[in-house]
């Protein structure tokens, strides 16, 4: 008899740039593996869609590779990404990155998808709905006093998006001896478990009315 597959929805994390949101992310997959023996992988909505389809125009024509480490060749490279992605957006009204993604057959089974790239909700159908509807999933936004939208259009989408959120998480800009990512990780734990604590809840009863 074949193995019975778990849905876990997804948990979106959505915020500005530079807020926390990947390394919030760690700490999701971090916790659902240490204290629940689930397994959680980073999945992203446009980031690796958009290196993957723009990988071998940059490298022929730029002579660079898409995955940087270097901060100011990042820079050079980044402009191309935001206007390819913006284009694909405007082309399928926000979906042509989620069918990407969705493309991905195991999508959602037996591991727990954490994406810190929820950012649009331009569209009727976009990420948000995609997310919350579709999906089943849950969404994180996090702030933090100082870090600013990086543009016009992440300070709109985000304005909804908080308001949107399921759960918004206002992380202190910490005063200390310690490092910032030690304090961050310090605060956070707590919070992080308590959301996944609701998010199993909700996600079993989920599979018991499916």
């Amino acid at each position: 008899m074949p193995k019975t597959s778990i849905y876990y929805p997804p948990i979106g994390i959505s915020g500005a740039a530079l807020v926390g949101k990947d390394t919030l992310c760690n700490l999701f997959i971090e916790c659902f593996k240490k204290t629940y023996k689930i397994k959680a992988e980073r999945n992203s909505i446009a980031g690796d869609t958009i290196r993957k389809d723009l990988k071998g125009l940059i490298l022929k024509k730029m002579g660079q590779e898409v995955d940087l480490n270097d901060a100011e060749e990042k820079t050079l490279i980044r402009p191309l990404m935001v206007e390819y992605g913006r284009f694909m957006r405007n082309k399928t009204k926000g979906r042509y990155f989620i069918e990407e993604l969705e493309k991905n057959k195991s999508f959602c089974k037996n591991y727990v998808p954490i994406i810190p790239d929820i950012r649009y909700t331009e569209f009727e159908k976009d990420e948000n709905h995609w997310l919350k509807q579709e999906k089943k999933g849950i969404l994180i936004f996090l702030k933090r006093k100082g870090v600013k939208p990086a543009n016009h259009f992440e300070e709109i989408n985000n304005l909804v998006l908080e308001k949107e959120a399921d759960f918004v998480i206002d992380v202190p800009n910490f005063e200390g001896n310690g490092s910032f990512l030690n304090d961050y990780i310090e605060y956070m734990d707590e919070i992080v478990n308590n959301i996944i604590t609701i998010y199993l809840q909700d996600t079993f009863q989920l599979s018991n009315k499916s």
